[in-house]
């Protein structure tokens, strides 16, 4: 089975391209359970289905089944696409950035990533690392830190350890703290929790401006873990009535039509499952098209309270 791939731009290899649907493998502490034996497991059915994107983390604690997964399955590297990030709970600097790399490259098994990302900007305001604040860390701000990260990068990219770079959870002045320093590279991607709960436009004609690939995560709102967080998502968004409603009326589920919201504004997406089922329905949804007023309905769910993961415009 072939499914749709998108070119991908500025810090990218020419010609690359990058799969529209992969498998998110990032735990959120309550909800499905992920570690490296389960990661292995729905890596290898993921690829056994005809998944060929699979997106993870120095953080997430699946690296090392990923890897055992792609290694057991015979299929040729070149025709697997892996991402990975940088940062968060590390350290956010120059030299940190290649210390994880390593990591990454041993854990997965691989001379090189498709996509290396920053997994963070910074963060919080009123949290603390739990390394401490680096020495980059200057004025309240981690600029300084996001800069010498990047430049790591583009050192990855230059030396071929990384087929494509990028960044994640990076508002616009994140982004421009980068971009502004003459002899940068633009990233090739920005992953952000995007879905119908929690949208940013400003964002998206941001990088589309830019051609930036906009990757969201948690295009369902991790209904597993925010079912445990009922104050913050109230109505979880299988059950909101305008989603369902339009998923009846193609006959597809409440997930597939989230995720076709995002797939027909040009998004790529990586949502997270342990099971081959719903794997099969998250690649099921290029037989469909959502109605412009369908497509309006869905976004004018937006509400500020609710969303999943931390606040990106909270990191200085």
């Amino acid at each position: 089975v072939c499914y749709p791939t998108v070119p991908l731009h500025n810090g990218a290899t020419p010609g690359m391209r990058m799969p529209v649907v992969g498998l998110g493998t990032g735990p959120y502490g309550t909800g499905e359970h992920w570690d490296n034996t389960i990661s292995e497991k729905a890596t290898a059915e993921w690829l056994e289905l005809g998944g060929r994107r699979i997106d993870t983390s120095t953080s997430y604690g699946t690296q090392i089944g990923i890897g055992n997964a792609i290694a057991a399955s015979k299929i040729p590297r070149s025709e697997i696409f892996v991402t990975s990030k940088i940062a968060q709970p590390y350290p956010l600097d120059y030299n940190s950035s290649f210390t994880q790399f390593k990591q990454i490259q041993e854990q997965l098994q691989t001379d090189y990533v498709d996509l290396l990302l920053i997994h963070w900007p910074g963060w919080v305001k009123g949290t603390t690392p739990r390394d401490g604040f680096p020495p980059c860390y200057e004025n309240d701000t981690w600029k300084k830190c996001r800069v010498e990260a990047w430049k790591a990068l583009q050192d990855i990219f230059h030396k071929g350890g990384a087929k494509a770079i990028g960044v994640s959870n990076f508002e616009i002045n994140h982004l421009s703290d980068i971009m502004e320093i003459p002899g940068n590279i633009i990233p090739a991607v920005n992953q952000v929790e995007c879905h119908p709960y929690w949208h940013e436009p400003e964002l998206i004609a941001f990088c589309k401006s830019h051609k930036i690939q906009f990757n969201t995560y948690s295009p369902f709102a991790a209904p597993d873990h925010m079912k445990f967080n009922p104050a913050v998502m109230p109505v979880l968004l299988p059950n909101n009535t305008v989603v369902k409603s339009i998923a009846s009326s193609h006959k597809k589920s409440p997930a597939q039509v989230c995720f076709r919201w995002a797939v027909q504004q040009n998004l790529v997406i990586n949502p997270r499952t342990l099971s081959g089922d719903h794997m099969k329905e998250n690649m099921d949804i290029f037989d469909f098209k959502l109605t412009d007023e369908e497509m309006k309905s869905l976004s004018a769910l937006n509400h500020p309270m609710r969303k999943v993961c931390p606040d990106p415009h909270k990191i200085e």
